[in-house]
């Protein structure tokens, strides 16, 4: 067997173990994709969170996500979101997961659409969060931070464009220590961030809620779109098709 033909072997091997953990395209019409990662207690009702055909990157069907002044969670927070996949984590594990967004007018609010969050023992424990903001003039921002909702300091800003889809995708290396974890994001196909970061805290399962958190002290009502879902065990499987940049 010759160098070409086992490079080959190879490739073939290695694609045969990636495997798709969860995806959810909306295709289906509905919230059914996520029956088994949760929809309750969120104000995932059919007034804030739904399949649309407004518009859609993948196929028909998105998800649209909207919050009002009266979504609200507790007395420290307003949500509209879905419970997405919960992952198992260990010091020096590894996790893979895209998806697309789209808003059709600019943020009022700060808006945290995506964040990772530990389950006890000891407590729930907020480890990074992605948002959009208002910017200066009329642009808008979006930002990824660690700590509870960014507190620990924003390590990525990039400009949002409304009025079209965007493709975030990531590669969270899991770890305590801050120089062994790493957090790696793709922004429509473009590496914006790969840095040595504090990933995890002493939890072993952490969970992600796709939709809108936000401030109980916000008045507007804000409208976020997603689509095509998809984490797997592999990097190849989350990020764009080579070549392609939306």
């Amino acid at each position: 067997m010759n160098f070409r033909t086992l490079a080959v072997v190879a490739l073939l091997a290695g694609a045969a173990h990636a495997k798709i953990l969860f995806r959810a395209g909306f295709e289906t019409g509905d919230l059914s994709e996520w029956e088994n990662t949760g929809t309750r207690g969120r104000n995932a009702t059919p007034r804030n969170v739904q399949a649309t055909t407004e518009t859609a990157k993948v196929g028909k069907y998105s998800a649209r996500v909207t919050i009002h002044p009266d979504d609200v969670y507790n007395e420290r927070q307003l949500r509209a979101q879905i419970g997405g996949p919960r992952v198992t984590v260990e010091e020096g594990s590894d996790t893979y997961l895209s998806f697309y967004l789209y808003m059709a007018e600019a943020p009022k609010d700060r808006d945290n659409f995506f964040y990772w969050e530990g389950n006890p023992p000891p407590r729930y424990n907020n480890v990074m969060t992605w948002w959009v903001e208002p910017g200066e003039g009329s642009s808008t921002r979006i930002r990824y931070g660690t700590g509870n909702l960014g507190r620990n300091g924003t390590e990525w800003d990039g400009e949002f464009t409304t009025g079209k889809w965007h493709h975030l995708a990531m590669h969270i290396h899991w770890s305590e220590d801050p120089e062994k974890g790493n957090t790696k994001l793709w922004f429509d196909g473009a590496v914006v961030l790969d840095k040595k970061l504090k990933t995890k805290g002493a939890e072993s399962v952490y969970f992600c809620q796709p939709g809108i958190h936000r401030s109980p002290h916000t008045q507007s009502v804000d409208t976020i779109y997603f689509d095509e879902f998809v984490m797997a065990d592999t990097l190849e499987e989350v990020l764009l098709p080579a070549g392609r940049t939306k």
